[in-house]
């Protein structure tokens, strides 16, 4: 992919959404027929039929001899005083992955569409709820975080929420700031189609010209020695080092990134240990500078994929990983095997 074009002074962020090479492409492939429903509870996936993570982690659990499911919006749902089930199976884990009310087909009527996304946006923001079985793939926004990890002294970077950045960019020290999304930053205009709105360094004096606008995110722009992506799966650490040109190279511009396994430094991981805990997480990816050797927290993404980080770095150690962990959360809940195969050889392959 290339850059895209340049910013457009005064249209933080936005002006990203109508560059066609920051659009991803995630719809579903034509043809094919729907499997069958396994029988017996099982590993749940709400996900896109388009996700490699998701790919990569029922294969790992087949080998397993643990059946799974990939559910979406077009997949029946049933919720009664005895639990959620999706196409007549109970979930002994339930992960929420990319799935978004607006990936439905369009209906021609905007009240109807908008009533249908509205009621699919109800069921996932309450899924935790509704089930018995953990559930992967949510937890609390940006805010939240960043309060959780004032809370427990990890340093996180100067911050603004604000509809009036070229004004309030004052109440920020730093003489280069960070602008990005308050939510998501990936915006789906036409189902399976996501336009993006990247994080955007930008000068002290080109933020003053930015004029009001819905709610975005200001942060001091930290100077580091590096960037760390560390994924927390059920207790288990593992990082990667990251070092990358702009925020947004990492989809537009991979030959500039470079990635590679590593140690997580033990402040980094006791932070993400801690946040883990306080934020309620079985999963999340979290993202941190290392600045002088001192952790500074930047968010956790709940979704956070890693196939990209794994191929980057020449490791299956995130996916292995992974398997291991749904595995040992569908035994945990009374889920069993379909093929003769000895859990704990099977394990040591992964």
């Amino acid at each position: 992919m290339n850059a895209g074009r340049p910013a457009e002074p005064g249209r933080p962020l936005e002006w990203q959404l109508d560059d066609q090479a920051r659009v991803i492409d995630l719809r579903p492939p034509s043809g094919g027929e729907r499997p069958g429903a396994p029988a017996v509870p099982c590993p749940v996936f709400l996900a896109r039929e388009r996700d490699p993570e998701v790919d990569a982690l029922r294969a790992g659990l087949w080998r397993l001899g643990v059946p799974s499911l990939r559910a979406g919006l077009g997949t029946p749902v049933r919720l009664t005083s005895d639990g959620v089930q999706f196409d007549g199976v109970i979930p002994t884990v339930l992960w929420v992955r990319h799935l978004s009310p607006r990936s439905a087909p369009e209906h021609p009527v905007t009240a109807v569409r908008r009533y249908r996304s509205d009621a699919w946006r109800a069921l996932l923001s309450q899924v935790e709820a509704v089930t018995g079985a953990p559930v992967l793939g949510t937890g609390p926004g940006l805010l939240r975080q960043l309060a959780a990890a004032r809370a427990l002294g990890v340093r996180v970077p100067e911050t603004v929420i604000t509809t009036q950045p070229g004004t309030d960019v004052a109440l920020l020290r730093s003489p280069r700031v960070v602008a990005k999304a308050l939510d998501s930053h990936a915006v789906e205009a036409a189902p399976g189609l996501l336009a993006n709105a990247f994080a955007q360094v930008a000068d002290r004096d080109e933020v003053l010209r930015w004029p009001r606008q819905a709610p975005l995110v200001l942060q001091e722009y930290v100077p580091h020695e590096c960037e760390l992506r560390v994924y927390h799966l059920g207790g288990e650490i593992h990082g990667f080092r990251v070092v990358k040109s702009a925020p947004e190279a990492l989809w537009l511009d991979e030959r500039a990134v470079r990635v590679r396994s590593c140690r997580v430094p033990e402040p980094v991981a006791s932070a993400t240990l801690r946040l883990a805990d306080v934020l309620g997480l079985g999963y999340a990816a979290f993202d941190f500078l290392l600045s002088r050797g001192e952790p500074v927290f930047l968010e956790a993404n709940v979704t956070g994929d890693w196939r990209w980080f794994e191929r980057k770095a020449a490791t299956r150690t995130i996916t292995r990983a992974a398997v291991r962990m749904l595995a040992g959360l569908h035994c945990a809940a009374g889920g069993g095997r379909v093929v003769p195969m000895s859990f704990l050889t099977a394990m040591s392959g992964l």
